[in-house]
């Protein structure tokens, strides 16, 4: 019986019994805790992973060590994390860390590569899937490029709040900092000034967002 999540794959239908075997037999279930490494070009590719619990960052790195997030997936979503990816062309370093205590669906990539030379299906949605990640990064660095630092912070703050379906967040100074590609004290001045409009309310590691309207309207 093919496992569940496997039957959730965009292109389960369009694969062969046999295809379906394969993948079936090769398929590995990872699990990380939060702030593990979970793929860095020096470790060579990974393969095609979906996020089935937790949460997951993929970060540039500059020369300087700086590092600024470029895309997050969380539950159900998919990446290809490859040495072959888009994403390896770029001039800077590309790491995938846990955000969160996660587990994915791994296809390693030799075997997700062999079933991808056969199945259009399959090369269509590896196609699909760079191409969005690349338009994440190309917004990524829109919004470095062409937001100030409190756009970008009320940016994050109400996208977080969407995605975790609650007003209260528990983030540090640091890890938005390493998410909007910024400082840490430039953060911290920024929210206090957020704080002294009423906007949000700063405890520590901890953003209580007090007025949502007006975070939109620094957009």
């Amino acid at each position: 019986m093919v496992p569940k999540h496997i039957e959730v794959l965009p292109f389960f239908k369009s694969l062969s019994q046999e295809e379906r075997g394969f993948f079936e037999k090769n398929q590995k279930i990872l699990t990380f805790q939060e702030g593990d490494l979970i793929y860095t070009p020096a470790k060579g590719s990974l393969g095609m992973v979906q996020v089935l619990k937790g949460a997951v960052r993929a970060y540039l790195i500059s020369e300087e060590g700086k590092k600024a997030t470029i895309f997050r997936l969380r539950e159900g979503e998919f990446c290809m994390l490859t040495m072959s990816c888009a994403m390896s062309q770029i001039t800077f370093d590309v790491e995938v860390e846990a955000c969160e205590d996660c587990q994915l669906l791994l296809l390693p990539t030799e075997v997700f590569a062999s079933v991808e030379q056969q199945n259009i299906y399959v090369k269509n949605f590896s196609l699909e899937l760079m191409m969005e990640r690349m338009s994440s990064l190309v917004e990524a660095v829109q919004q470095m490029m062409f937001l100030n630092l409190e756009q970008r912070l009320a940016s994050y703050i109400l996208d977080e709040s969407s995605q975790r379906k609650s007003d209260t967040l528990y983030l540090t100074q640091e890890q938005i900092a390493e998410n909007i590609g910024s400082a840490r004290e430039a953060v911290s001045r920024t929210l206090k000034r957020m704080k002294e409009k009423k906007l949000i309310s700063v405890g520590r590691g901890c953003i209580q967002i007090l007025d949502k309207k007006g975070l939109y309207s620094l957009l």
